[in-house]
């Protein structure tokens, strides 16, 4: 049995299932290599808009099985694993691999993500949670450093340097209420109803256009770190210019225009 699962959801969707449900999908070198193999096959899909990264089970994921891991693959047994590279980066790649990831990434969480399910999450574009949903940077807790898997990089963009500080130092848990106060995630569901929850904003976001969906993904992450606004929408401005000689915008607004004439305005 697969370690990742890949399988079309609906039109233009595709969901990446960590598939380890008796540890809680915890993360072994052989699932992050599956998962990195899935990760470029959904890249390759020219129709795929959205994917939606979830485990199996009654947890997203639990972080590092601390019970066997296992061994990454031999220099060049993967595409990922590349001369010089060491385990620790092996594993630690999966994070950009996803930001790479041309789709829009959106973790669907339920039950636990710790350690280094946190930072799958984190790297996704979208993070939507039920009443289940525990989330807790546990890095620390085995005694080496808070500091693993980007984790440092990711949760204080996200929710803010003070709230990021406090979850990675203390290793604390958290539940789906304070997630969302602190905003590492988008909604919340009731325990049991994510499916809905992640169907509305798939249905929504594979509405827009391909090409719309991708450049705003890549623009999005790119000016995060942009060290000035004139550096920000100097990007904004290429990208809107380049946009609007794309053969799929350009019938995107003509049928948007016409669903829209006629319409009231006051």
């Amino acid at each position: 049995m697969s370690d990742v699962e890949v399988q079309r959801s609906s039109a233009h969707v595709t969901t990446i299932r960590l598939n380890r449900p008796g540890r809680l999908n915890a993360l072994t070198f052989d699932l992050v290599a599956e998962l990195h193999s899935a990760l470029d096959e959904v890249a390759a899909d020219d129709d795929c808009r959205v994917v939606v990264l979830r485990g199996a089970g009654r947890g997203f994921c639990s972080g590092l099985d601390l019970k066997g891991w296992g061994s990454p693959p031999a220099v060049g047994a993967h595409p990922r694993m590349r001369a010089g590279m060491d385990a620790q980066t092996f594993m630690s790649d999966v994070i950009p691999h996803i930001r790479e990831t041309p789709q829009v990434v959106v973790a669907a969480v339920s039950g636990p993500a710790f350690g280094g399910g946190l930072a799958l999450a984190c790297a996704a574009d979208l993070r939507l949670a039920d009443e289940t949903a525990r989330f807790c940077s546990a890095f620390i807790r085995t005694g080496l450093s808070g500091t693993d898997i980007g984790i440092t990089y990711l949760l204080p963009r996200l929710v803010g340097a003070a709230p990021a500080f406090d979850l990675i130092l203390t290793g604390r848990e958290i539940d789906a209420a304070e997630a969302l106060r602190i905003g590492l995630v988008s909604r919340v569901a009731p325990a049991g109803e994510i499916d809905a929850l992640v169907a509305e904003y798939t249905d929504r976001l594979v509405d827009y256009t391909t090409v719309g969906l991708r450049t705003t993904k890549d623009v999005l992450w790119h000016n995060l770190d942009a060290p000035s606004l004139a550096a920000a929408l100097a990007v904004e401005i290429r990208n809107q210019n380049l946009m609007a000689h794309e053969p799929e915008v350009r019938q995107y607004m003509a049928d948007y225009a016409s669903r829209t004439t006629g319409r009231r305005t006051d």
